[in-house]
């Protein structure tokens, strides 16, 4: 692309070493983790710069590629014989317009993380506050499957954020706020919760895009109803003597005077929530945490008396990885295994990603797959010969803004 790469663990010389290691090797037990690393377009990150080198060189080539905003796809056009993959239909402007694909048709639609019935299907969660795009909505998932396609992964996704990849409580339709790190919700007289009232994992361990460990293996995190941090009015002094990352902490706090009038105002077990208090407690008198192995350094006994507070949290969703199967010619194949002629995908729409996924996987995915489908793509020789109206060829609203509205009228 006419940059020179960067190494995150050789030159981001500004971010600590030992840092640099364990964000970019997620899964240090595993063998070869050390030859791991990012590969970045400048010294720099979280600043958009790939998209921002991806958006020019398309802007470059204007003349050749259209883009089309708000233009939805919504069904893949297939041959009923020869299962070719001839176009596909999409709505623009109220209106359904079929699109001729001479070479083929390349599935980039993304996740569906914003699809509650898949959410509740694939996934097992009541919900899932999305951290990325909010217009995910599985579209490629129901694209393929009505031409066919063997689907995958389709109980995998990603989290990020606090105690292993939870957001604070988000309405849905809305985009969650990504915390990373905030030491005063996970060290000190403060715990996590779900429906029972009980914890059910180390809270200040490893953030592992939201998988936890579970008897020998990283996996997701299961999803719970009610999950909620809990902490007595000595923590709450200390977070409010600290920094706040979110600027609606007090709003959403809810405070009462006992542990049992806490768990009736949050709907947890009020006896489980005491029993856990109680053992979290003892954990400390004694100097080991018997549940889940959190530092004993990082705990402080909870005060006999209240006030007690507790904040509702979300588990997130960055991203999914279920979707249409694909070879490694990028091809989409059918649920006897053989391609579907002109059909390809790229990105997390079907990603490879089955289980212990790697930061950086699906940025590699996109770039990788999407060479690849579009290279496949460019070598098709039977070319879909139907003939198809010319009067939507050139329009790219990337450069020339809304261009398509007048013609479509």
């Amino acid at each position: 692309m006419g940059v020179k790469s960067v190494s995150f663990i050789n030159d981001f010389s500004k971010i600590p070493k030992e840092y640099r290691a364990e964000v970019a090797q997620e899964y240090p037990e595993l063998k070869g983790h050390e030859e791991h690393d990012y590969t970045l377009v400048h010294n720099g990150w979280f600043d958009a710069a790939l998209w921002k080198l991806l958006r020019q060189k398309v802007l470059d080539c204007k003349n050749k590629i259209d883009v089309w905003y708000e233009a939805r796809a919504s069904h893949l056009i297939q041959d009923p014989v020869s299962k070719v993959i001839k176009g596909v239909q999409i709505e623009k402007l109220g209106q359904k317009i079929n699109v001729l694909a001479r070479r083929g048709v390349i599935l980039t639609t993304g996740g569906f993380e914003n699809n509650k019935e898949m959410i509740q299907n694939y996934l097992a969660a009541p919900k899932l506050a999305p951290l990325g795009t909010i217009y995910n909505k599985g579209d490629g998932i129901s694209m393929a499957q009505e031409v066919g396609a063997k689907m995958w992964h389709m109980y995998n996704y990603e989290s990020l954020g606090l105690l292993h990849g939870l957001s604070f409580d988000t309405p849905e339709g809305e985009r969650s706020k990504l915390v990373l790190s905030w030491p005063e919700l996970n060290h000190g007289s403060v715990l996590m919760v779900v429906d029972d009232g009980k914890r059910y994992f180390n809270e200040a361990g490893p953030n592992r895009h939201g998988h936890i460990f579970d008897h020998g293996i990283w996996r997701v995190l299961r999803s719970h109803e009610k999950p909620y941090i809990i902490f007595d009015q000595k923590q709450y002094e200390t977070i409010e003597a600290g920094q706040i990352p979110y600027d609606k902490f007090n709003e959403k706090l809810i405070k009462a005077d006992t542990l049992e009038e806490l768990a009736k105002r949050t709907g947890v077990d009020a006896n489980g929530l005491k029993e856990q208090v109680e053992m979290f407690n003892r954990f400390v008198e004694n100097g080991h945490d018997d549940q889940f192995g959190l530092d004993i350094k990082s705990m402080a006994k909870f005060a006999e008396d209240g006030p007690f507070y507790a904040i509702k949290m979300a588990y997130n969703v960055l991203n999914t990885q279920g979707g249409p199967e694909r070879n490694t010619k990028a091809e989409i194949l059918d649920v006897n295994n053989n391609p579907i002629p002109h059909l390809y995908a790229a990105g997390e729409l079907g990603g490879i990603n089955a289980k212990q996924y790697q930061g950086g996987g699906n940025l590699a995915e996109c770039l990788i797959f999407g060479k690849i489908a579009g290279e496949q793509a460019a070598n098709v020789t039977d070319e879909v010969t139907d003939k198809a109206s010319d009067k939507y060829n050139g329009i790219n609203e990337l450069a020339d803004g809304d261009k398509v509205k007048d013609i479509a009228r």
